[in-house]
């Protein structure tokens, strides 16, 4: 199966060991600082190359070190760089983010990531199963819309997973998007934003009466949507009916990727054709992997397991 994904791109050093509350001006010992690699388009290129995807990545990087280390560490990870775009005058983006307990506090500077080009994304797509497309710029979303529009007949399969910055900005161009959507994947909070941007509401027990409220936020009659309940499962309209997945309990290092990894697994056996439960059996047998790293993905972890 041939995917290209597209969105943000990041170094990330991640700080665990510690609480903010007792952090004081002095120097802080912590547990760990590790130096990984994320943003939604990474994460999620990681998630379809553990399904044996081929995977083509569509991100902006700086002219930096911190470029050259992402572009490897991608490249360990056999995911196809050649539409991965250079910015001159950009900063590869950096994330630092520190773990109070399994809570997640990150600190971006996104950079290059917020200059990515997706029109080339359509020219590419004639040979692509799914395009997988992560949160954007409100400049990109404009630029991908307008090549949208301008699709030739063929194209494949759409997934988005839009993120909260994203649809709060209501833009025309974004609305555009989702509407083109086979599948959009929304963690809890997202679906409530979606929800009222519709005029309508979802219930605080979101799980009441069947989850038939999500009939009311897919924007055409064949979309399917994801929507990840965190510690309560995850629920997926498959464009016929509504099913839910509780969650696997495991020992949580850090939530971190977790939704990423979640959504691009189930999109990839989404667009397979496997059955609604397998897909999401799936995706939380995946999802249990990261969340048990402090990392946003699995980065390097096949590459440990064969020099042990």
């Amino acid at each position: 199966m041939h995917i290209i994904t597209i969105g943000g791109a990041t170094i990330d050093i991640v700080v665990s060991g510690s609480r903010l509350s007792t952090i004081s001006g002095n120097k802080q010992e912590v547990e760990s600082i590790t130096m990984g690699i994320g943003g939604g388009a990474v994460n999620a290129s990681l998630a379809f190359q553990a399904c044996d995807a081929n995977v083509r990545i569509v991100c902006a990087l700086g002219c930096d070190t911190e470029s050259l280390w992402l572009r490897t560490a991608l490249q360990r990870e056999s995911i196809d760089l050649s539409l991965i775009q250079s910015v001159a005058d950009q900063p590869t983006g950096k994330s630092v983010v520190f773990l109070d307990g399994s809570e997640a506090h990150v600190f971006a500077q996104r950079g290059a990531s917020t200059h990515v080009a997706p029109a080339r994304v359509v020219d590419a797509a004639g040979c692509t199963d799914l395009l997988y497309v992560t949160a954007l710029s409100s400049a990109a979303e404009l630029e991908f819309s307008t090549a949208l529009r301008h699709r030739s007949s063929h194209f494949p399969l759409i997934a988005i997973n839009p993120g909260m910055r994203q649809l709060a900005t209501a833009s025309s161009a974004g609305d555009y998007l989702l509407s083109q959507a086979d599948l959009i994947c929304v963690n809890e909070a997202e679906a409530r934003m979606l929800a009222v941007k519709l005029g309508g509401q979802i219930p605080s027990d979101i799980l009441k009466d069947g989850a038939l409220w999500m009939n009311d936020i897919r924007l055409h009659s064949s979309q399917a949507m994801l929507v990840t309940l965190g510690s309560k499962g995850a629920l997926l309209h498959d464009g016929y009916e509504i099913h839910f997945m509780p969650a696997e309990h495991v020992s949580v290092e850090s939530t971190l990727g977790a939704g990423d990894a979640f959504g691009a697994t189930l999109a990839f056996y989404w667009a397979k054709g496997y059955p609604a439960t397998a897909a999401l059996e799936a995706a939380r047998a995946y999802c249990a992997k990261v969340l048990q790293t402090v990392t946003a993905n699995l980065a390097g972890s096949k590459h440990t397991d064969q020099q042990s």
